[in-house]
């Protein structure tokens, strides 16, 4: 048999086999090529976008962002995880239905609180232009909520193309949509508008998903069982509310504190920074993390001293995966930002050469995390996760009381996630060791 033959013949049984339409590997490239392509728009046509908005609107754009951020994680109340787990559909429309209603509300009482305490919230995040744009926030929430319900129905159905499609149309509206709003008008108001018109993108689509159950199913939605399905799984928002908001907490603050701190431009550098550092290696380490899930998962049970092995093995080739990017952004990023991003960007370009140490942190040991949700021990996580976000803040916010520059702030907050996720690894390895000797005294 020649080289072509082999080759054909182990593509078949190895790569094509797998990728059978419905199968899980199947499903896993679809969610993140629909996910890939949507982000890489984005990342794409980010030298346009730079040169129609000025950093101080990127900056605005960040702590809205921030904000609906955190909002939109207890949209529901966490309701939403919820919908896959029925086995009657009966149930779990009524679930969809008793999300949608919280995130009904949910968007009402943000209006609210928009209305009555914007100015304060104004003078916190120390960006004054985001006053007139406030009134979007509900709007997000209300629409990133929506789509969050409706993501897990198609989740529960196992329509994944679609969402596929749902997450590239979004990549694609929200950046087509924010183009057109940089040539109609100056000011961050392009952005945000753009960033809705993404997050409602592909609503629609997944909506009619619910439909397709049957109007005799839709038609069993009732305060009495709406009532029954809030007691069923009410440990969801009185479990997960919480670690969600610390978990979204830890990511969002740093851009509203630096905002707050040294103002809208810094947060715009810093969120370009983090848009280039972020969307091509998170794209990278959720596949990994896909990878290694689904092979530890299995040797928990079997080896664990072979799950300690691919943990590290894993490792190691992830620090050597993302050093190469990671070290040419390191190297060239203030004069690689300033051509292709324009002279407005030279300091996002410095940003990410302090975040390069950070970012390969993060790229190595957040798919490696994965292990605590193996090993059922979700408890260090949430621990983690309040640790991460008061060192976070606390990096940012004494920074500035002690007179630091923003670039000692960037600095500080560099040094406290590569503290904070060796922590996380270290302590991974620590909970593989004693499952290990545990194992072995059995």
């Amino acid at each position: 048999m020649n080289r072509e033959a082999m080759a054909i013949s182990w593509f078949k049984k190895n790569i094509s086999a797998r990728l059978t339409r419905g199968s899980f590997t199947w499903n896993v490239t679809v969610l993140a090529g629909g996910t890939a392509l949507g982000q890489a728009i984005s990342v794409l046509a980010s030298p346009i976008l730079t040169r129609l908005y000025t950093p101080d609107d990127f900056g605005v754009l960040a702590v809205y962002s921030s904000i609906l951020g955190i909002l939109s994680v207890v949209a529901s109340w966490r309701y939403e995880l919820a919908i896959p787990l029925p086995e009657r559909d009966e149930e779990a429309v009524n679930l969809v239905a008793l999300s949608l209603g919280i995130v009904v509300l949910m968007s009402c009482g943000v209006g609210i609180g928009m209305w009555f305490l914007g100015n304060q919230i104004v003078q916190w995040v120390n960006a004054p232009t985001l006053r007139s744009y406030l009134w979007l926030i509900p709007i997000g929430v209300l629409m990133v909520g929506s789509y969050q319900v409706f993501n897990y129905w198609a989740v529960r159905q196992q329509a994944f193309e679609a969402i596929a499609k749902t997450r590239f149309n979004q990549g694609l509206a929200a950046t087509l949509a924010q183009i057109v709003g940089g040539f109609l008008q100056d000011g961050p108001m392009g952005l945000i508008v753009g960033q809705i018109v993404g997050q409602c993108a592909g609503l629609v689509t997944l909506a009619r998903l619910v439909r397709s159950v049957g109007k005799a199913k839709l038609e069993t939605i009732g305060w009495e069982n709406l009532k029954r399905m809030a007691h069923r799984y009410r440990k969801f928002p009185c479990l997960s509310n919480f670690s969600g908001l610390i978990n979204s907490a830890g990511l969002q603050i740093p851009t509203i504190l630096l905002a707050a701190l040294y103002g809208a431009q810094v947060a715009g550098w810093f969120a370009l920074a983090q848009r280039v550092l972020g969307t091509p290696m998170s794209l990278v380490g959720q596949a990994i993390a896909h990878v290694y899930m689904g092979t530890g998962s299995r040797l928990v049970y079997k080896d664990v001293k072979a799950l300690r092995s691919l943990f590290l093995k894993t490792a190691a080739r992830l620090v050597l995966i993302g050093s190469i990017p990671l070290g040419i952004l390191a190297i060239a990023g203030p004069g690689l930002f300033t051509r292709v991003f324009g002279s407005n960007w030279e300091n996002a370009g410095r940003y990410v050469q302090i975040l390069c140490m950070a970012s390969l942190a993060q790229f190595v040991i957040v798919p490696l995390s994965q292990t605590v949700n193996i090993l059922e021990r979700q408890d260090w996580q949430l621990k983690w996760d309040i640790f991460r976000l008061l060192l976070v803040s606390l990096s940012i916010v004494l920074t500035s009381v002690a007179g630091g520059t923003h670039w000692q702030a960037i600095l500080s907050y560099n040094v406290s996630l590569v503290i904070t996720y060796g922590i996380m690894f270290l302590l991974n390895l620590m909970l593989l060791n004693q499952v290990t000797i545990n194992q072995g005294a059995c």
